[in-house]
């Protein structure tokens, strides 16, 4: 019996020209991770092709792997010094490392080789050092069920931006809610750093009737993975009936395009009376246009309200207009299922930096 051995399987010969095609429609897409290989691939091919190096770069950036990133930009500036997209590339990741010198001088270069290119143009005004000052004013009203008197809010906020990513600030928030007034006031350090952030904040409400008599927060958030963040807050609020910690662990994602956030996150509460409760949270937020986001939420929570913490479901609806690039008009509705009544709140508000 003569056994004839199989045929060598044949080798599939990839074009690099095609492969380099697919790579950028991946890319500009909003798939970079799909991007990558294709590139490496082409690149070991071709490893002169400054043009398949700089999209590495750029898809190696929307990934979150700066370092990679840098590596491959500088090498493409090393062999093509006159490659405007390099140089933009270099001052985002910069930019992102809060490196704003660094930024700076990247996108210079870019707009010596370029003047007049729109985006360049955007890039720097971005990487312009923007006022340290910022002032935040809101309003709302609410509407109870079973003709319970209305709530009313005020609150201001003054927050300063302090260099290496530390800011501060003070509010003061003036509430009515059945016929008693309470001024709370909170002061708050923030601290951002590459790839998340952190915050501390401290408040409370001489002679209290239903606001805290006094409270403690910190939190902060991390990069887990290219465009997802884990978000962690943490409280402690003793209010006229009782102490109340609260625990709140969860996720923010950034769509590709970077036009669209969801978040999430699981709310535990220990009550005024020792009792465990638990709920969730829901928010998405839309860049609709430069000037323009809106956003949605939904909560079925425990709240600590009126010196008790009851169940609450509530839905949420905003927009935040850009009026200026410094002023801010945010808009608000709210809808609240309670036990004892429902609630329709309506906010407006105004942010300006100075």
């Amino acid at each position: 019996m003569i056994v004839v051995p199989p045929e060598p399987a044949a080798v599939v010969q990839v074009d690099p020209q095609n492969l380099y095609r697919s790579a950028v429609a991946d890319r500009l897409a909003g798939r970079p991770a799909e991007a990558v290989p294709k590139l490496e691939q082409v690149l070991a091919v071709r490893p002169d092709d400054v043009d398949a190096r700089v999209n590495l770069g750029l898809a190696l950036l929307a990934l979150g792997r700066l370092d990679e990133a840098e590596a491959a930009l500088v090498e493409v500036t090393r062999r093509a010094p006159t490659y405007v997209d390099a140089w933009v590339g270099l001052a985002r990741i910069r930019q992102r490392r809060h490196d704003l010198p660094a930024a700076r001088l990247a996108a210079s270069e870019a707009a010596r080789l370029a003047p007049g290119d729109a985006e360049v143009s955007a890039l720097q005004a971005s990487l312009e050092p923007s006022p340290p000052w910022r002032l935040d004013v809101g309003a709302a009203r609410s509407r109870l069920s079973g003709g319970l008197p209305d709530w009313t809010e005020a609150r201001v906020s003054l927050s300063r931006r302090l260099g290496d990513g530390w800011s501060a600030g003070a509010a003061v928030e003036i509430t009515e809610r059945f016929d008693n007034t309470d001024v709370y006031l909170e002061a708050r350090m923030d601290r951002a750093f590459d790839g998340g952030g952190l915050y501390l904040a401290l408040g409370g409400a001489p002679d209290a009737d239903y606001r805290p008599e006094i409270a403690f927060a910190v939190g902060g958030h991390a990069r887990l993975a290219p465009r997802i963040d884990a978000t962690l807050d943490a409280s402690a609020a003793r209010y006229p009936t009782g102490t109340v910690i609260g625990l709140h662990p969860g996720l923010r994602a950034t769509l590709p395009g970077d036009r669209i956030q969801l978040s999430a996150r699981w709310i535990n509460v220990r009550d005024e009376n020792g009792v465990h409760r638990s709920g969730y949270s829901a928010l998405a937020r839309w860049q609709a246009t430069d000037r323009v986001a809106l956003r949605a939420g939904y909560a079925d929570a425990p709240e600590s309200s009126e010196g008790a913490t009851v169940d609450v479901k509530a839905g949420n609806l905003g927009a935040d207009l850009g009026v200026t690039d410094r002023l801010t008009l945010r808009i608000g509705l709210l809808s609240e299922d309670r036990d004892a009544y429902d609630r329709e709140e309506l906010s407006l508000g105004l942010g300006w930096r100075f």
